[in-house]
């Protein structure tokens, strides 16, 4: 007699997953323009307790119940879309100022057998320069010279990319630098000149993803700068980041701001140098329709 309980729950539970199976349905559906694998993740949270997606060959295959399947269709029409073509535009902006000023006092002055002569020739450069002398061959100079030099290097680079999909470009070269090893040996001290060349490259990797006319992105920007000489000097700035902005506009992704300034002062004469550096990132995304 006490099995009769656990029986009768038993066939109570077998007859409600029977028909709870019942009230499944099977269907196929194919995909026009996504992946499975891009769908499948985004469905599975959403179908109801007992169902399944799962997908082959393109085509997803959806058990769940009839209800359940008329809301996952709606979220698969607005999933299953041709996705937008874009162009993506990276702006990665040096910009810098170095200012000069020097000023100095020199000359000569001699009376009798005593003489006094200032020779500040390190400041000679072009400038204002006022001077007095007299008959007897004396000369005072007052030298004042700034000078103010400006640069501004653009680089843009551009590339096509689909909607969800990871894009990438770069542009290089490769730079030769002299090298130079040694090392002894029982014969004496062994020199051996060579070149090495590195790989000077700019570009930027970008996953876009696009929600109506709001972009969101993933990108990492890299630009390299080299500045010639017996030793090439390699200038390289790095961005790695997510930004969210509006089709058709400019988004900053990050700047450095960077200043120095250097005072000398002596008897007779004085020099400054001051300079700024100003790096900015900028990115674009535009639809092509």
């Amino acid at each position: 007699m006490k099995k009769q309980p656990f029986i009768l729950g038993a066939l109570l539970l077998f007859s409600t997953t029977v028909i709870h199976a019942a009230d499944m349905t099977l269907e196929v559906i194919p995909l026009q323009h996504r992946l499975v694998d891009d769908i499948v993740p985004v469905l599975q949270p959403l179908v109801a307790p007992g169902g399944s997606v799962t997908g082959m060959n393109n085509q997803l295959i959806i058990k769940t119940t009839p209800d359940n399947l008329a809301e996952l269709k709606s979220v698969l029409q607005s999933l299953d879309r041709s996705p937008r073509r874009l162009l993506i535009s990276v702006r990665q902006d040096v910009s810098g100022n170095q200012l000069s000023r020097d000023q100095a006092i020199d000359g000569r002055y001699s009376s009798g057998d005593a003489g006094v002569s200032i020779d500040s020739a390190r400041h000679r450069r072009d400038g204002l320069v006022i001077s007095a002398g007299d008959d007897e061959g004396n000369v005072i100079r007052y030298r004042n010279s700034q000078t103010e030099n400006s640069s501004d290097d653009r680089n843009t680079f551009k590339v096509q990319a689909t909607e969800g999909y990871p894009a990438f470009i770069t542009t290089g070269q490769s730079v030769p630098v002299k090298t130079r090893s040694t090392y002894a040996t029982r014969h004496g001290v062994v020199v051996n000149d060579g070149t090495e060349y590195i790989e000077a490259q700019s570009g930027f990797y970008v996953l876009p993803r696009i929600n109506g006319n709001q972009v969101t992105l993933l990108v990492a920007p890299e630009l390299t700068r080299v500045t010639p000489g017996r030793a090439p000097v390699f200038d390289t700035q790095n961005v790695e980041t997510t930004a969210t902005g509006q089709l058709g506009e400019w988004i900053e992704l990050g700047g450095i701001n960077q200043s120095s300034a250097t005072d000398n002062s002596g008897l007779l004469s004085s020099s400054g140098r001051q300079s700024t550096t100003t790096r900015t990132v900028l990115i674009r995304v535009d639809e092509i329709k």
